[in-house]
């Protein structure tokens, strides 16, 4: 796997993956960024939410599981001090589909966090990760 960033203007970044893909960082403007793109240790946290989402799909697909919507909020805090790593991070899953089995989001969520997610078990070895669910029922 392999990426590129290119520094464009004061605090601006061009991230371009190995898929093929760009996209804009930002610094804040404490730094110099103008609220041009995405920070970086946002994109970490989107990387977490995005990971833990598709094993998610994937874990209750495969239990015939019917989701019509799921929504991953990650809040985390960091430390004061330089390096500015996460301490603590929180996953809430909004889990919505029709008729979904508690017992089955329960177990994908613990799959996802202890067994799957790459970026989840990159993380825990810095910060404090808890997660909890809310199943909602599909209209």
């Amino acid at each position: 796997m392999k990426t590129r960033i290119k520094w464009v203007e004061n605090a601006c970044l061009m991230g371009e993956s190995g898929s093929g893909h760009s996209l804009i960082m930002d610094g804040s403007p404490e730094i110099g960024g103008r609220e041009l793109g995405i920070r970086p240790m946002e994109m970490v946290l989107l990387g977490l939410g995005g990971c833990t989402a598709l094993d998610i799909l994937m874990i209750l697909g495969k239990q015939r599981q019917h989701v019509t919507d799921c929504v991953i909020e990650v809040e985390a805090e960091r430390r004061d001090e330089e390096p500015k790593i996460f301490t603590k991070i929180h996953l809430h899953y909004k889990v919505t589909g029709k008729a979904l089995k508690e017992n089955h989001v329960k177990k994908a969520v613990s799959l996802s966090a202890e067994k799957y997610c790459s970026v989840s078990a990159m993380l825990e070895k810095a910060a404090e990760i808890t997660h909890d669910y809310e199943i909602i029922e599909a209209e």
